[in-house]
C-alpha cells in the first residue's frame, strides 16, 4: 500500500459494506483508522495524543448520533478537528443542522468515490474551508454581563428571542415564528437546538428550563425548585 500523504483520517462506519469502500477509495491515498462506535471513537480521542487530520463520520451509529455527541463532548480537540458528515438521511433539515454546527460537508449514501476524494482533497487544501468557530458563523452574546461564545446563528438568535420575552419566557410557536420564519421545519429541530443551547449556558449558570405546553424559560441555575 503506498501512502500519498502525512494525513490521517479516522472514519467512524457500522456499515462494513460502506467501510469497504472507505478502505478501497482512501487507504493507499491517507492514513487512516476506523471506528464502528462512538464510544471507542472517544476511548481513542481521550487516550491518544495523535488526532487526525479529518474525521469522516455517519450521522447514525448503533450507539448514538455522533452530532448530538459532538455538541455533548468538552473534549477541546473536537472543536478543531475538521468533519465530514455522512447519512442515508436525505433531508434537508438534516443537512442545516450539520452545516449550522461545523460540518465542512455532507454527503449522502450511496456517494460516489470520486466525489468523497475530490471533496476530502478540497479540505486539505484549504478550499472552502470555514473560519474557525471562534470567527464568522459562530458569535458571541452577552447574557447578563457574561459573554457566551461559540453561539451558533440559530442559537444566538434563540439566545436574543429568550432575553427580549417577558420573563424571559418563549413557546414552541414564538420559536417557530421568530426564528425559522416560513421555513418548515421538523418537530425535533426546535428541540435539537434547544438541547445545545441549553449545554452551553449550563457553564455560565444558566438553564433552559422546560415549563409544559410548549413552553421554555431562561433561568439561572440556582434557583431551587
Amino acid at each position: 500500500m503506498t501512502i500519498t500523504t502525512d494525513k490521517e483520517i479516522w472514519i467512524l462506519e457500522d456499515d462494513k459494506g460502506c467501510q469497504f469502500v472507505y478502505e478501497q477509495t482512501l487507504d493507499h491515498r491517507y492514513k487512516t483508522r476506523y471506528f464502528t462506535t462512538i464510544a471507542s471513537f472517544q476511548e481513542a480521542i481521550e487516550n491518544e495524543s495523535q488526532h487526525p487530520s479529518l474525521i469522516v463520520a455517519d450521522l447514525m451509529l448503533d450507539d448514538g448520533n455522533f452530532m448530538t455527541y459532538l455538541n455533548s463532548s468538552k473534549h477541546k480537540s473536537l472543536m478543531v478537528i475538521p468533519f465530514i458528515i455522512v447519512s442515508s438521511i436525505d433531508d434537508i433539515d438534516a443537512l442545516r443542522f450539520c452545516f449550522m454546527e461545523g460540518a465542512l460537508d455532507y454527503l449522502t449514501k450511496p456517494f460516489k468515490k470520486n466525489e468523497l476524494i475530490v471533496k476530502i482533497e478540497n479540505i486539505f487544501s484549504g478550499v472552502g474551508r470555514k473560519a474557525p468557530p471562534s470567527a464568522g458563523g459562530h458569535k458571541s452574546m452577552l447574557l447578563d454581563g457574561r459573554e457566551v461564545e461559540n453561539l451558533t446563528s440559530k442559537q444566538k438568535q434563540l439566545l436574543n428571542l429568550f432575553l427580549s420575552s417577558p420573563d424571559r419566557v418563549v413557546s414552541r410557536d414564538d420559536i417557530l415564528d421568530k426564528v425559522w420564519g416560513d421555513t418548515s421545519v421538523h418537530p425535533k429541530t426546535v428541540d435539537v437546538h434547544l438541547y445545545n443551547l441549553r449545554r452551553k449556558l449550563h457553564d455560565h449558570g444558566y438553564i433552559i428550563r422546560s415549563e409544559g405546553g410548549g413552553k421554555w424559560s431562561l433561568i439561572p441555575d440556582v434557583i431551587k425548585v
